[in-house]
């Protein structure tokens, strides 16, 4: 008899239990399978390349209440410590839609970053989503409970209610050298971020060895092109195709700027690529149309001069 046969006919006590069986051994499959999927992908041998996906939670910035500026952030430091960022998601606070985020970015990424819903109100679900996502419950942490307690954080129990197998991360806090006092929380290969700018920033810088791959480093130069975008572009797509997949060349037009047209960036995992780039794209370009740019001159100028004015400084003390 099928057993599907055999839950028909049996009794009521019977089916009751072939259905919490039944119950059990999905959840532990879904369990086993989630377990796995987060070592692979933060298990990988050295010399792989390391990935991250970007999570940013949040109403404020779908509804444009708030400009979203971590990004630009986390994409710029993740790469500075050798991690490739491939998809970044804004998304919603909605339990459901963050859960189903996580669950599809932790098996396909090394590291995931979320970024907001963490604090004390009704739309901070970041905790709940991440328990959802991976078949947990929320259970109160002692460790977060009695740093709440130190901080005199009333009102702020919440932030103590996280999926139990939270990991606690406290890092060194760059403003002051000490442990931060309240700690990062992760669960498997998923970091649960504020969403506060100035916060995030701080977390990050003081985590760095979280991310850090260092048998990756990305190398990149930027050219700047007084010629039109559209005359250029068949020399561009030369290029690409002559350096296929040690280089990748990005063209960015800015119709606003009056000393150059196009820029163009240059990226790869060696440096001998861009020289051999920088050498193709010179003898193709229109003659004269590669021109010396520096963004942010008057910053950079500001802190040349102050350099040296304090190297003068110190010249005149020493004699």
């Amino acid at each position: 008899m099928a057993p599907s046969a055999l839950y028909l006919v049996a009794p009521q006590y019977l089916r009751t239990l072939f259905w919490g069986l039944r119950v059990y051994c999905r959840a532990l499959h879904r369990h086993r399978e989630g377990r796995t999927m987060a070592a692979r992908a933060s298990e990988l041998p050295p010399g792989r390349s390391v990935t991250a996906g970007i999570i940013i939670v949040g109403d404020e910035i779908l509804k444009g209440h708030t400009q979203d500026t971590n990004t630009y952030f986390l994409c710029r430091t993740l790469r500075s410590l050798g991690v490739k960022v491939c998809r970044v998601s804004v998304v919603p606070d909605e339990v459901a839609t963050i859960a189903a985020e996580i669950t599809s970015f932790s098996s396909r990424f090394t590291h995931v970053l979320t970024a907001g819903g963490i604090g004390p109100t009704h739309d901070d679900v970041t905790f709940e989503a991440v328990a959802q996502a991976f078949g947990e419950e929320l259970k109160p942490h002692p460790e977060l409970q009695a740093a709440i307690k130190a901080l005199g954080g009333e009102g702020w129990e919440k932030l103590s209610l996280v999926p139990s197998s939270a990991r606690l991360h406290y890092g060194t806090d760059p403003q002051t050298g000490h442990p931060f006092r309240f700690p990062l929380i992760s669960v498997r290969n998923v970091y649960l971020f504020p969403g506060i700018p100035e916060l995030l920033r701080r977390v990050l810088e003081g985590m760095k060895d979280l991310f850090q791959n260092t048998a990756v480093r990305f190398h990149s130069k930027e050219l700047y092109v007084a010629a039109a975008e559209s005359s250029i572009a068949p020399i561009l797509a030369e290029a690409q195709a002559h350096f296929g997949r040690r280089l990748c060349l990005g063209s960015y037009p800015d119709w606003g700027n009056n000393y150059y047209q196009v820029k163009l960036t240059l990226d790869s995992e060696e440096e001998e690529p861009l020289e051999e780039c920088l050498t193709y794209l010179t003898s193709r370009l229109p003659q004269g149309s590669l021109v010396p740019y520096m963004p942010s001159a008057v910053e950079q100028a500001s802190m040349a001069v102050y350099k040296l004015a304090e190297s003068g400084s110190k010249c005149l003390t020493d004699h």
